[in-house]
Formats: C-alpha cells, sequence, structure tokens
C-alpha cells in the first residue's frame, strides 16, 4: 500500500506522460477487449442447451468436390435422418429441422407473418429444454394429420399479451388450424441465427403430407432440405460417431443410386453453427495482439526514458539502503497501476467499439449475446495487469542497477544513458517498426481484396430495386396454377403503379446465400443416377432479367406464352452452355431439371442464355444455373422485385397496399433493397479491412511515437555533443543529416525483419484474400513507402530542433 501510495503520488506529479501511457495502454486493451468480446459470445460461451459439448450436427457433403468439408457440411434428407436414427448406436437422440415460413392471422383483418421451423418431436429433449408453459412435441405428433404449434416468449408476449390461457387454443396458420400446446421460455430460440429466428416451431407433421396428394418431400430420398443435430451418448466421441456414420452412409452407395457420391460429417454443433466465422475472428485476435504489442513497447520505450530522468532520485534510495528488489517492486507497481487505469479506460473503449462493430457485423451467430460478462472483465483485468508488468518489468530492471558515482554527480547530470541503454531504446524502435509493417501489410492485402471484390461484376444491376418476400398459404392456392395467376395479377397490378420501371418475382435473391441445386441431365447425354451434374435453379416470371438489367446473351427472355400450355422452356446461364455445351450453340438443346411441382419433371428446351449472376457470394465463381418460368412451375414461395424510378425504400407501403387489395391476408415481410444483399454479401471483407486497417493505424501512429520519444530524447542527451560540432564549424544540414541517418538506421532495420515477418504470417491471410496475393508486390511496397515516410517525419521534427541548439548555451549548460 506504501509503494501504490507513493505511485499515485508520482503519477499525479506528471499528468502529461500519465496520460500518454494510459491513452497508449487504452487503445491497446481496448481493441484486444473488443475483439475478445466477440471471441467470448460466439465461439467461447457455451450452447445455452444441457450438457452443449456432447451436441453433434451432422450433414452430407459431395465427395465429388472435397475429400473432408470440415465444418461446411450440408443438409440432409428426411429418409436420410430415419435412417441415421434407427440404425446408429451412438447417439442418443437425432432430431431434423428446417425453416418453415408462415403466416399466422391474428383476426379477420390482418395476417401477420412470423418466422417459423418445423422441428422433429425429438429436438427439444435432445437440447434439454423445457417449455415454459404446455409440453413438447409428442413422437405420435411427427404424424401427418397432426397440427400443433409450440410459441416463442417473444410471439406469445406480442401476439397474444402473455395470455397464460393460450394453451389449448388454435390460431390459424396458413389457412389452418394450429393447437398451441406450449409456450417456451424467454430468449430461447433454436435454430441460433442471426437474422430471422424462429417465432414458432410446428411439428413434421405437416411436412409429411400435402394437399394435392403429390409425393410428400419428406418420402423424396434426394430431397435435401433438413438440418440435422444429435446428441452423444456419455463416453462416445466424435470419431466414434463419424465411424458409424460412415458405415451408415457406405451402404447407400448400394442401395441408391443419388446417393453414389455422398459422404457424411459429424462436427461439434457450435463449430458448424460458426463454420468460417472461427478462422475470421481467430485472424482478428492475432491482429488486436500485434497492437497490444506494438502499445506495450512503446510504453516501455517511455518509461526507460522516465526511469533516465529519476536517475538521481533512484541512486538516493539504494544509497540509503534500498535492496534491487525493493526498487524494481516501486517501479512495477507504477506500471502495474498505469496498465490497470489504461485497462479500465480501455475497456470503456471496447464496450463503445463493440456496440458500433455490431451494425457492421455480417449475421454471425450469437452475435447478440456481446456483452461485458464476468469472462470478458476478467480478461480484460488479467490482460491490464500482465501489460502493466510485461511494459515495466525491463525499464525497472535496468533503473534497479544505478551508477551511485555517477549519479550523485551534480556535473554528469546531462550526461547520455549509455551506448547499452540506447541500443536497448532503439532495439524497442526496430520491433515496433516491425509490428507496424506487418499490420500495415495486412491491412493493405485485406483493403484491396475488398476493392477488388466490390468490382467483380454482381451479373445484375442492384441499384433502385426493392424485394420483398410472399408466402402463398396451401390452402388459399392448393394448385401451382393458383399461385401462377396470383403472381401474374400482382404483378400486373405493381407495374402500373407510379414510378415503376419494372417488376418481377423469383424464388431466390441474388446474393441472399440462399439457392437450390438441383442434379439434371443433358438430353443428348442422360447419365445414370447419382452420377448427373448439378446446378442452381431459379424459378422467375417474364420480366425477371429486364428487372434486374441482366443481359441475355443469345436467344430470348421469357414470355407470358410460356405457361403451362406451352412447349416445358428452361434459360441457362453463360457458365452452363461453357461447360455442358463447349464450342456449340445451346439454343434449341434439350436439358431435364429434376424438379417439378406436380408429376414427373418435363424436358425443357433452352432457349435463351443469359450473364451469370451470383447467387451466393461474389469471392465465389458463379456456377452453372437454370432459370424456368414460373408458370410452369407454380412454386408459393416467391420474391418480389421492383426497380422503380424513386427511392425504393418509400415503395415498401405501397407495395403492401397492393397486395392487400389482392389478398388482404397475405402480409409482405423482409422488405430490403437490392443494395442490401450486395453490402450483407461483402459484410465479412469489408469487417475484416476495417478493422485491421483500424488496428494498423493505431500501430503506426505508435511506432511514429516511439521513433519521435527516441530521437527526441536522444537529442536532448546529445545536446552538449552538437553544440560542439557546430562550434567547431559543422553546418545545419549536417547536424540533420546525422540525427535523420541515425534513426533511419533502425528503421530500416526494423523494415528488413518486418518483410521478412511479412513474408511469413501474410500466408496465414490468404483464405481471407480474394484476387489478390499474399505477397503481393505493390501492397508491400506502397505499406513500407508509407511506414519509412512516417518514420522519417518522426526523425525529422527531432533533428530540425538540434539544428536549433545554441552552442554557447548547450557549453555554459554543461
Amino acid at each position: 500500500m506504501q509503494n501504490l501510495s507513493y505511485a499515485l503520488r508520482v503519477l499525479a506529479k506528471q499528468p502529461l506522460f500519465t496520460s500518454i501511457v494510459i491513452l497508449t495502454f487504452a487503445l491497446g486493451i481496448g481493441a484486444n477487449t473488443a475483439v475478445f468480446s466477440v471471441l467470448n459470445a460466439v465461439l467461447l460461451r457455451p450452447l445455452p442447451f444441457k450438457e452443449p459439448q456432447n451436441l453433434v450436427a451432422l450433414g452430407e457433403f459431395d465427395m465429388r468436390e472435397k475429400a473432408d468439408p470440415g465444418t461446411e457440411i450440408e443438409s440432409i434428407s428426411y429418409l436420410d435422418y430415419v435412417d441415421w436414427r434407427d440404425q446408429t448406436k451412438v447417439f442418443e437422440r437425432v432430431a431434423v429441422y428446417t425453416n418453415q415460413s408462415v403466416s399466422t392471422l391474428t383476426d379477420g383483418n390482418q395476417a401477420t407473418h412470423v418466422q417459423g421451423e418445423s422441428v422433429s418431436a425429438d429436438l427439444f429433449p435432445l437440447l434439454g429444454v423445457q417449455p415454459m408453459l404446455g409440453r413438447m412435441f409428442l413422437p405420435k405428433e411427427d404424424e401427418p394429420g397432426n397440427h400443433v404449434v409450440i410459441l416463442s416468449n417473444e410471439l406469445w408476449q406480442r401476439q397474444f399479451g402473455g395470455d397464460r390461457g393460450i394453451i389449448g387454443r388454435n390460431v390459424t396458420l396458413d389457412g389452418k388450424q394450429f393447437q398451441v400446446i406450449g409456450v417456451m421460455p424467454p430468449r430461447f430460440t433454436y435454430p441460433l441465427r442471426f437474422t430471422n429466428p424462429p417465432e414458432l416451431w410446428v411439428s413434421m407433421s405437416i411436412l409429411r403430407a400435402t394437399d394435392d396428394g403429390s409425393l410428400p418431400m419428406t418420402e423424396q430420398r434426394d430431397n435435401d432440405f433438413f438440418q440435422c443435430i444429435a446428441r452423444l451418448k456419455p463416453s462416445v466421441s466424435i470419431q466414434q460417431a463419424q465411424a458409424n456414420i460412415d458405415t451408415i452412409t457406405a451402404s447407400w452407395h448400394q442401395q441408391y443410386p443419388q446417393k453414389i457420391n455422398t459422404g457424411a460429417k459429424v462436427v461439434p454443433e457450435l463449430s458448424a453453427m460458426v463454420g468460417n466465422t472461427r478462422s475470421a475472428l481467430l485472424m482478428l485476435c492475432a491482429m488486436a495482439g500485434c497492437v497490444l504489442l506494438v502499445a506495450c513497447v512503446n510504453v516501455a520505450n517511455l518509461l526507460l526514458a522516465r526511469s533516465l530522468s529519476r536517475n538521481r532520485e533512484i541512486s538516493i534510495r539504494a544509497a540509503l539502503g534500498a535492496g534491487r528488489w525493493q526498487i524494481i517492486k516501486q517501479l512495477l507497481v507504477e506500471s502495474t497501476l498505469l496498465g490497470t487505469l489504461g485497462g479500465f479506460s480501455g475497456l470503456l473503449l471496447a464496450v463503445w467499439g463493440v456496440d458500433s462493430m455490431k451494425a457492421f457485423l455480417p449475421g454471425i451467430p450469437r452475435i447478440d449475446e456481446i456483452s461485458p460478462d464476468p469472462r470478458v472483465l476478467a480478461f480484460t483485468a488479467l490482460l491490464s495487469l500482465g501489460v502493466g508488468i510485461f511494459a515495466g518489468l525491463l525499464p525497472a530492471w535496468r533503473a534497479s542497477q544505478p551508477n551511485l558515482a555517477t549519479s550523485m554527480n551534480e556535473a554528469t547530470r546531462g550526461s547520455s544513458e549509455g551506448a547499452a541503454g540506447g541500443r536497448t531504446r532503439a532495439g524497442l524502435v526496430v520491433i515496433e517498426i516491425v509490428l507496424a509493417l506487418v499490420l500495415l501489410a495486412s491491412a493493405g492485402l485485406l483493403v484491396e481484396s475488398f476493392l477488388r471484390l466490390q468490382k467483380v461484376p454482381a451479373g445484375f444491376d442492384h441499384t433502385k430495386v426493392i424485394t420483398a418476400r410472399l408466402e402463398l398459404p396451401n390452402a388459399s392456392y392448393p394448385k401451382a396454377q393458383d399461385t401462377a395467376d396470383f403472381y401474374k395479377k400482382l404483378l400486373e397490378r405493381v407495374s402500373v403503379l407510379p414510378g415503376v420501371q419494372s417488376a418481377a418475382a423469383a424464388w431466390w435473391i441474388p446474393l441472399s446465400g440462399s439457392d437450390i441445386d438441383l442434379t439434371f441431365d443433358v438430353q443428348e447425354r442422360p447419365l445414370p443416377e447419382g452420377q448427373q451434374a448439378v446446378a442452381e435453379v431459379n424459378v422467375v416470371t417474364p420480366e425477371y432479367f429486364r428487372t434486374l438489367r441482366t443481359p441475355i446473351a443469345l436467344g430470348r427472355a421469357f414470355t407470358d406464352r410460356d405457361d403451362k400450355n406451352a412447349p416445358p422452356v428452361a434459360i441457362v446461364s453463360e457458365s452452363f452452355a461453357k461447360r455442358y455445351f463447349p464450342g456449340e450453340n445451346p439454343i434449341g438443346k434439350r436439358i431435364t431439371p429434376n424438379g417439378s411441382v406436380d408429376g414427373k419433371p418435363p424436358v425443357r428446351e433452352i432457349v435463351g442464355v443469359v450473364a451469370d449472376m451470383h447467387l451466393i457470394s461474389l469471392k465465389v465463381a458463379p456456377r452453372p444455373q437454370i432459370y424456368i418460368p414460373h408458370q410452369q412451375f407454380g412454386i408459393h414461395s416467391m420474391s418480389i422485385f421492383v426497380r422503380t424510378a424513386i427511392d425504393p425504400q418509400s415503395f415498401t407501403t405501397t407495395l403492401r397496399r397492393t397486395v392487400a387489395e389482392i389478398d388482404k391476408n397475405l402480409p409482405i415481410y423482409r422488405t430490403r433493397t437490392l443494395t442490401d444483399y450486395m453490402s450483407q454479401s461483402i459484410a465479412q471483407p469489408r469487417l475484416n479491412a476495417m478493422l485491421v486497417g483500424f488496428f494498423a493505424l493505431i500501430a503506426l501512429l505508435l511506432a511514429a511515437a516511439g521513433i519521435f520519444g527516441v530521437m527526441s530524447y536522444s537529442v536532448t542527451q546529445r545536446t552538449h555533443e552538437i553544440g560542439i560540432r557546430i562550434a567547431l564549424g559543422a553546418q545545419r544540414y549536417d547536424v540533420l543529416r546525422l540525427i535523420v541517418v541515425q534513426g533511419m538506421r533502425f528503421v530500416g532495420i526494423g523494415l528488413v525483419l518486418g518483410i521478412i515477418g511479412v513474408l511469413v504470417s501474410s500466408r496465414l491471410l490468404q483464405t481471407f484474400l480474394f484476387g489478390i496475393g499474399a505477397t503481393d508486390l505493390r501492397t508491400m511496397l506502397t505499406v513500407t513507402l508509407v511506414l519509412t515516410g512516417v518514420a522519417f517525419v518522426a526523425c525529422l521534427v527531432p533533428a530540425r530542433r538540434a539544428t536549433l541548439v545554441d552552442p554557447i548555451k548547450a557549453l555554459r549548460a554543461e
């Protein structure tokens, strides 16, 4: 406590020095605390379920594309789930779920869209959760004919006012009566999605029956729409589960031709949920760590300089009997106190920074759980203590060995710190340069990658287009032709509204991250089932390509004449034509996409070729695509696209009113501009570039401050020498060159070592880059010149001050 009290008094007497050190620490600690807060919420915090370490995700992958998909597993069919559930011996329970957008009719005048999820009866027992009110699904309620629903707590409060009598009552979903059997606890949600979390859960029964007598999707082996989760039995490892699943999947290769190239993967549930986010967060942690190291080195340099100014004080302490450990302890208490104050300030910066980051973070799961919980507070506290000790240890060690004879001699107070001390401070500057160059190079690569990604042609014009989703209930629109007629009527009305240039509808929205793949056959070259090629399939209305301004390369676009009475047709993308009809004219060729809303998939004639369009990501090359006219494939769920001459956001109310005029029980939802989808698709690269760029800027400023501090101190220590040089005839240019060359010598060593460090570390960035190599020469040259220029300015300012030394005053002071 005596050391602490003295440290407070000493630091209070030097407010400028104390403020600079606290700010330096705050920047480094704040950056690390902010990134750790995200890492903690997404990766480290256990899933909010019973024994989350035993939860695994099961999925499939195409063995022709990759031998091991890592955590990027794909969905499965319901029949695959049944095989795994019934044949495995390593799981306590297995469950499946799939997105089920539904509309709940709250009264006779208004319908509200809610996000639903179809789940098997085992899901909630598998997660170890119980409804707050009512009960869970029973196994028999997975069978056709059972219309039951469990509400989320939020929906229960919002739509039904928290009425506890809701259990047993009926609500209308998609025009059908469902009995409410349960209400989940507050804040419960599954699956854990950042966008569109489920507001209710219905049993699997609604997918196991159809209104038109067609084959339900749960009876189709190649209808891969379901996500699968399982709970391992006690003492069963993931490797054992993988071996068991592999055995079952291998049997499919002989039984089901369409599964001949299918592999299966068992992945920890948290890893499957987070996916590629893990590597991005770990990369940001490494960059934030570099910033903290730069901050520590900078503070160490400041403390070294300060310890030299306190040389006489420390010598007096030693002369009065203070031992070396006592001196080190006192100085470490001061640096630890500075680290603690910097940590508190950094925590405040981190809380503000995380709130700001949320606006730029893409759809990362569990991002809403970011909060300064005890783990974050403990991390910040330990980090603050650690950096205080780390930054103060070397200065304290060197200061604890004073030369009593020279320190007590009044005449030597202006002498230099000696060669060893100079080399130490110069070495710290070199370390700062190395770390700053690594960060600058990383930021330069990520920024250049992001800029190149932005320039990738998306295949459509995203400006001034509003989109909205519609889900037609089967009860009101039981036939495919009913849905086709509805969308045709709606688009005709929307197209003539003031300010509308064109309107269309499509199954999938470009760059939304969602698509559907279907196998297909080329009529001239049919392949056995299971060996057929795969293409992205979209169902669109005639004005789709005109609305998105996607050019037709060959042939024609769809027209209103391409209806159910016309010959089946399709339009393919340029990449499709190049891959499957190389050197040929694809117009007139016939293909059979294996998808149909009623009956056997028809053979379709290719009538047009359009430019490639990115459906998933700009980073991924466009895959072969097939477009089918909606009049010939009348699906219920479609997205509306409206190109306007006005602000598209202002058109939402008009669009909602137009839909209500046709059917008041149809709510539109997910009203967003196409520009929003474009921005979201590059959100992760943008975030990486912004954060690493911010970290690099901090490191650059700290490195510049470090160089400036070292050179300023050097000039102060060499005042006597400079005065003699000027008195003996040295010109001011000679003095300027002497100081600048000395400083730039340290910078040059740091740049050489930094370039080596960049070449070693930048390869770790390769997975985050697009269109640029990890050792891009132009980027390396640019950041090296930037750092050299900043370092030169940091050396030049003290050097100019050195040229103004008055030799008479300098010699008289000595």
